[in-house]
Order: C-alpha cells, then structure tokens, then sequence
C-alpha cells in the first residue's frame, strides 16, 4: 500500500501497516483494522528476542513521519511554543517585580521544562496516529521520533543558553527527557487508540490521560497540600549546614522533643512527578546555579517529596544522618508513566483483541 497516504501528511513507499482513521467523521471499516492489527504485531512476535526484526518494524513505523514535512512543523512548533511562553514568562515576572535580580537565563531553564510538555504532545499525538506494531517496535519508534524532536531543540536550548548564560548542561538532559517523553506518551497514545474501535472514542481517553499527567496532577497536589499538614514532635538541630542558598543540607539533634506544626508533602508529591515539565525541571534545578530563584522552585518538588524532614530537622529527634536517601523526582516519575503506558496499552490489546473474536464468532 505504497500509495497510502502518512497520517502526519507524507507517504513513503514500504508501508504495509494500514490504519483506519476518522474520515469526513466516519471510520472506514473497523474490522479490517483488527486483523491489521496482528499482521503489524499485536500478535504473536515474528522472532522472539530479534531486535533486527524489532528495530526494522520501527523504522518502517517512523520513516512515515519523518518523510513528512507536518511532522517537522510539528516539532518546529513545539520548539517555538516552548521558547516563546518561557520567555513571556520571565517577562511578565520581572514587570510584576517577582524577582529582586535579573533572572533573564531563566528563559533556558523553562524553555526545556516546556519542551519536555511539547515533547509529551507531540508524543501521545504520533503514537495514536502510528499505533499499529509490536509494544517494542512502538517503544523504539517513539524513541526515533523523540530524537527527530531532541535534537534541533537541543540545538535551539543551546543557543538560548549561550545568549542568555544558562546552563549548557541542560540541552543533554532536555534530549533524555524529551526521547523518554515521547516514547512513554506515545504508548499511551497507541494504547488509547486500541481501546475502541471508533478513533474518537480512543482520542477522547488519549487526551484525558494527557490532560492529567500534564496538568491536573499539579492542581490536584496543590488542592491537596493543606490536607498533609498536622502535628509532630522534633528536637532542636545543631552543627547545622547549609548550601549558598541557604537550605540546611546537614545537621545532629540534641534535647528533648517538642510539638511542631509539620507538613508530610511526600504523601502526595509523588501525584506531580509525572507531570513532563516538573520531571525535566527537577533535573534542570539540580544544573542551576543554587541562588537562581527559577532553578530553586524547579527543585522544590524534589525537596517536596522528600518529606518534612528536609523542613523540619531533628523530626522525631533524628539527624540528617539517619534519614534515608531520597528517590529521586525524574525516576518516580518516569517508573509512574511506565506503569500507566503498560496498563493503557494492555487495556488496549486485550480491548482489540476481544473485538476481533467477537466479530470473528459472529461472523
């Protein structure tokens, strides 16, 4: 099916995976998409463990966006949009008198924290557009897709970093971030489309998803944060240390204990760390220098979900010395996307599955 035009708007010749989409606002034969389906791979694997075969069948799936020039635009888009609502930002903060020094190279480190947002778009996009393959074959082709994306936005951070003199160190963690993004988002957006056979229906679950891990998660950890405070009982801290911003990094305890008021944030951070923009920023605020206020907030989820302990030291009358190390903000919220890509996507094939018996017992 040479000929078949791409979803994102090319056509490249070798494409044998037909998809069925929304046309005029109908769908053009459900079924046969069901047995597309276990021809590109929801069914049995071709050869266990071949990665050849695996990495052929993604590049087949990628080469179709990458032939386009909508996919392009797709991700000169997103890079614009990242650059220009950071630097908007920064400008609306500084007439608004928020920051009592230039903060001008914090336009570096909130441009890669929206293109990591721009990334998870882009990402759940081209995965419901592109969801036929094996889980593997999606994974890598995300992957692929993510560095089209990763690398000429590396390339735009690092020019923005340079002129502004923020941190060139951020571009390799904006191209981690944003492979990753795309590729978990986009099984998440191949898994939404599975789960019905109509693509509306499918797009509607896909933007929800997106909707929540992108954005209501924050707002619901924020709703929830008076909901964490109540009372505990700490000793007073001595030989405290502190780093150039002023936060205590170390510190004994000695004395009785005493009630204090005590705010337990990591019991629902963990809701945030999924959030693309938060996930990168905790990254970037840990390369930022520690007196930049923009790079302290993006660390504030970290300190958030270590707990009340990095607020309130000697809490039950331990030292820093005993407390035990924090899991960091990236990696939870990276095994969490993992988790809810592998169960849409499980919901999904087990969805399309059951649809191709029923309408084969029927038949």
């Amino acid at each position: 099916m040479a000929g078949l035009p791409d979803h994102t708007g090319g056509s490249g010749p070798g494409w044998n995976e037909p998809e069925y989409e929304v046309i005029g606002g109908g769908m053009i034969d459900d079924q046969p998409s069901e047995v597309s389906d276990l021809k590109s791979g929801t069914g049995p694997p071709h050869a266990p463990g071949n990665f050849t075969v695996t990495a052929g069948e993604a590049w087949r799936n990628t080469r179709k966006s990458f032939r386009s020039w909508w996919f392009w635009i797709a991700c000169a888009l997103g890079i614009a949009l990242a650059w220009g609502i950071a630097a908007a930002l920064v400008v609306w903060a500084e007439s608004n008198g928020w920051f009592d020094a230039d903060v001008a190279h914090a336009v570096h480190l909130l441009m890669a924290a929206f293109l990591a947002l721009s990334a998870a778009v882009l990402g759940v996009a081209w995965g419901f557009r592109h969801s036929n393959g094996s889980i593997p074959s999606l994974l890598l082709a995300g992957a692929m897709r993510g560095l089209g994306l990763a690398v000429p936005a590396c390339a735009v951070l690092l020019v923005v970093g340079f002129s502004v003199g923020g941190p060139t160190a951020l571009a390799g963690a904006a191209v981690v971030v944003i492979v990753l993004e795309v590729a978990l988002f986009g099984l998440i957006g191949a898994g939404s489309r599975k789960c019905f056979a109509k693509a509306t229906s499918g797009a509607a679950v896909a933007v929800v998803l997106m909707a929540f891990l992108c954005l209501a998660n924050v707002a619901v950890t924020v709703l929830l944060l008076p909901s964490t405070t109540d009372m505990g009982q700490a000793s007073v801290p001595v030989n405290v240390e502190r780093d150039d911003s002023g936060r205590i990094t170390a510190y004994e305890c000695v004395g009785d204990l005493r009630p204090v008021e005590v705010a337990h944030t990591d019991r629902i951070a963990w809701l945030a760390t999924t959030n693309p923009a938060l996930l990168l920023g905790s990254v970037g605020g840990e390369l930022a220098p520690t007196d930049n206020p923009i790079g302290w907030m993006l660390s504030g989820l970290q300190w958030a979900a270590d707990g009340p302990s990095r607020e309130v030291p000697c809490l039950g009358g331990e030292s820093s010395a005993g407390l035990a190390p924090s899991m960091p903000v990236a990696l939870t919220g990276l095994v969490l996307q993992t988790v809810v890509a592998a169960l849409v996507m499980a919901s999904g094939r087990w969805l399309a599955g059951r649809r191709l018996r029923t309408s084969s017992g029927s038949g």
